[in-house]
């Protein structure tokens, strides 16, 4: 009676998570059977594939001491102000 209680409160397309929950049939049997989607592990990104993905315009914001900088990275020049503080 609680299974049809929970197909009704969630909808027709909560039998197959249902089916997994109970244990009555594993989850790689319903991935194969193309029932519930398991999904694919990320690319997690390096830190210099993340300074990498910056666009060349957004270079002048990045201190020279940060490490791991483009190879066509080219420091801005040093301003009086920069300079005096």
């Amino acid at each position: 009676m609680w299974a049809y209680k929970l197909r009704a409160l969630n909808g027709p397309n909560f039998t197959w998570p249902l089916m997994m929950f109970s244990g009555a049939i594993s989850e790689k049997n319903l991935q194969r059977m193309g029932k519930i989607y398991a999904g694919k592990p990320i690319k997690v990104k390096t830190r210099r594939e993340l300074i990498a993905s910056l666009r060349p315009k957004d270079w002048q914001y990045l201190r020279a001491d940060n490490g791991d900088l483009p190879v066509e990275h080219v420091p801005p020049p040093l301003t009086a102000r920069a300079v005096a503080v």
